[in-house]
């Protein structure tokens, strides 16, 4: 029960920065890659990690079940499956203007000769909504996934504080990988758009596998 519990925060907190590394990669066509789109992206998924670590402890006082777990995960893949279905439309209707001026329109809109200045446009506000609306709720969802965990594998060990910094660890460890690999290998060998799809297929099965488990897991009998 442990072990389980361990593979998945492991495996759920690689998700979670392969999700945010891939979100740069998602937004850069239309956005850019300034400082402030980082920023925005970065908050989101932190905000995110915040609100979901409050409704997961809460969730998790309220008879935490393996099962349980893997529900919440398998909802966050799906909903990361879903994800590149709508990113495009999302994207554009979050995008605050036009693009720079292409070399054939340079000149144009003005007197003969007049320098035209492109004036970008502002995407901080912009950026955090497209980032808000398309990874707020997988990254609520990944982020509940590790106080219930912990709470789960509480249960199994006498001294809480272990346990908890037992868990937080190993997810730590798993995001670290999550986010190496993901700029290091995946975004190269796979793309944006199939790792979202490979990440969402992971929680999916992830989530399935623990439901099974409990399933199958023996049950205590009472005397």
């Amino acid at each position: 029960m442990r072990l389980v519990i361990l593979v998945t925060v492991f495996l759920s907190g690689g998700a979670l920065m392969s999700l945010e590394m891939a979100s740069f990669r998602l937004v850069e066509p239309e956005f850019g890659s300034d400082i402030a789109v980082w920023g925005s992206l970065i908050s989101v998924f932190l905000g995110g990690l915040a609100i979901g670590a409050i409704l997961g402890g809460r969730w998790a006082d309220r008879r935490p079940t393996l099962a349980k777990l893997g529900l919440l995960l398998a909802v966050a893949g799906v909903v990361t499956l879903l994800l590149p279905l709508y990113s495009d439309a999302i994207l554009l209707w979050a995008y605050p203007g036009e693009g720079a001026p292409l070399p054939a329109e340079w000149g144009t809109g003005g007197a003969a000769g007049q320098l035209q200045v492109y004036q970008p446009p502002d995407l901080r506000w912009a950026t955090l909504l497209a980032g808000a609306l398309l990874f707020g709720l997988p990254a609520i969802l990944l982020g509940m996934a590790s106080p219930y965990a912990a709470r789960l594998f509480v249960d199994q060990l006498q001294h809480m504080g272990c346990g908890v910094g037992e868990v937080y660890g190993v997810s730590t460890i798993g995001s670290i990988v999550g986010t190496l690999g993901t700029a290091f290998y995946l975004i190269a060998w796979m793309g944006t758009r199939c790792l979202l799809t490979s990440n969402g297929v992971l929680l999916l099965v992830l989530g399935i596998v623990l439901a099974v488990i409990y399933l199958l897991r023996p049950r205590k009998t009472a005397a």
